[in-house]
């Protein structure tokens, strides 16, 4: 027979397996709400999955010549894996930084993208402020991915302040293509967002 905490135990679990699983068709179905450009919803829903083309996994797909670095193109300290690239290295988690200042967040870098991700479309969000949001997350990964490729293609290094502006500057134009919050240019839409991310359309 079992006792009344071990089905309680059960339930619980079972709750906080369905929550997560719910927070994570969540986070999946956002990317196809339209509201970034679909090579960005393309390239995130990649990211999530784990299976973006870094030099890791190129290693692994043996395309990669041997005596190649595998070392990630920001920092040069550590293997370039997508969880890496786009979050655990220090200039990823200084974009990441300064975006959740923009935000008023305070954050401890997650374990990995899927936390990251499950944390923010699971959070109290509501209305514009969730849509943007979820603009602001895979605006960021876009950024990242970009810098790294203008690093690596065109010897071009930017700043961590200056791809925390793109970041903005994206989420601004693409939140003004789908939204009416024209009225608001792109450079108050970065200075204000505190109060356009409460606006109710």
């Amino acid at each position: 027979m079992i006792g009344k905490n071990a089905k309680k135990r059960s339930y619980n679990k079972d709750c906080k397996w369905e929550q997560a699983v719910q927070v994570r068709d969540n986070v999946l179905g956002s990317l196809w709400r339209n509201l970034s450009p679909p090579k960005v919803e393309i390239f995130s829903w990649l990211a999530l999955q784990g299976r973006l083309v870094t030099r890791s996994i190129l290693a692994s797909r043996n395309v990669i010549p041997e005596g190649q670095t595998l070392l990630c193109q920001f920092c040069s300290l550590y293997e370039e894996t997508p969880e890496h690239l786009l979050l655990h290295c220090s200039f990823s988690w200084n974009i990441w930084s300064i975006i959740m200042q923009w935000w008023k967040l305070e954050w401890v870098c997650p374990p990995s993208l899927a936390v990251l991700a499950t944390w923010g479309f699971g959070n109290r969000f509501r209305n514009l402020e969730r849509h943007i949001w979820e603009v602001t997350f895979f605006g960021t990964l876009w950024s990242l991915w970009l810098a790294r490729n203008d690093l690596m293609f065109n010897n071009l290094s930017r700043s961590a302040s200056e791809v925390g502006d793109l970041v903005k500057t994206r989420v601004a134009m693409w939140m003004k293509t789908k939204f009416d919050i024209k009225m608001y240019s792109v450079e108050e839409f970065k200075s204000f967002l505190g109060g356009i991310r409460t606006l109710k359309l």
